[in-house]
């Protein structure tokens, strides 16, 4: 094993250990809290973030920190996450004359690196983050989600607590109109989800096609600033039955699974942007 898998098997075993660590409902409770403040850290990255560190608030990079006028503390302890890269390649495509062409490429790869806590650093103060996000934002991304989805969403009056579902039989999507938008654009990503990737026999796998399902949509949403932590993580304990090895053994299918929907959606909502421009 090279020294670049043998960092990011380092990294993998950190998470697994923090995932396992919810079996202790204090240490869950904790880090639902924790994790609210973390939005635009990935869910991995957050269990990360809180088995090295708990009590951390706010966390970037060294150089982040350089750039806001914060210098990290002589002999402090950096954080292991997984980083992001952005990458371009090449592929093949046919137009509608059936001529092959190359076009370029975004797509998303991820290597361990380190964040450190503010409480380890020192210089200029740093103004508060904001509290909340800009609703506009999601009402925004409902809007390209309903125009992404393959599958008509339509919207109708559902009882309380019925937020919407999948007509697998009819190829449609219903939301509950009584709904925020927060909770539509959720809602939606799961069904889409339903839909488009998962493919277990939900007769006989119900529990585990939806832990698969709301963890994959909580990552899309989470990647989109949508925190759907509260909601999402008590909903997919409830089917795993307080068993953090189910969600860990469905992990890699999980993660690859966000990563192509993503990918997915941020090459659709860029050619509606190209489009429009």
């Amino acid at each position: 094993m090279n020294k670049k898998n043998e960092k990011v098997k380092e990294v993998y075993d950190k998470l697994v250990k923090g995932v396992e660590s919810f079996r202790n409902t204090d240490e869950y409770i904790k880090f639902l809290k924790f994790a609210k403040k973390f939005h635009n850290y990935s869910f991995s990255n957050k269990v990360l973030i809180f088995s090295q560190f708990e009590d951390a608030t706010q966390v970037m990079g060294y150089k982040k920190w350089q750039s806001v006028g914060r210098y990290v503390k002589p002999e402090s302890k950096g954080i292991q996450i997984f980083c992001p890269m952005i990458l371009k390649r090449k592929v093949k495509v046919k137009d509608e004359n059936e001529n092959e062409t190359e076009e370029e490429q975004n797509y998303l790869r991820f290597r361990p690196g380190y964040v450190y806590d503010i409480s380890q650093t020192e210089g200029q103060e740093v103004p508060k983050l904001p509290s909340v996000l800009d609703s506009n934002t999601k009402e925004d991304l409902l809007e390209k989600l309903i125009n992404f989805s393959p599958l008509p969403v339509n919207y109708t009056k559902l009882s309380q607590n019925h937020y919407g579902y999948y007509d697998v039989k009819n190829k449609y999507i219903v939301l509950n109109e009584t709904m925020s938008i927060d909770d539509k654009v959720s809602t939606l990503l799961h069904e889409l989800t339903h839909a488009l990737y998962d493919d277990f026999n939900y007769q006989e796998n119900r529990n585990l096609s939806e832990i698969f399902v709301e963890s994959v949509s909580f990552i899309v949403a989470d990647y989109f600033d949508l925190d759907t932590s509260l909601c999402s993580f008590k909903y997919v304990n409830d089917y795993a039955n307080n068993d953090a090895k189910v969600v860990i053994d469905l992990g890699t299918k999980i993660q690859e699974t966000a990563k192509t929907f993503i990918e997915k959606l941020e090459f659709e909502f860029s050619k509606k942007l190209e489009v429009a421009v």
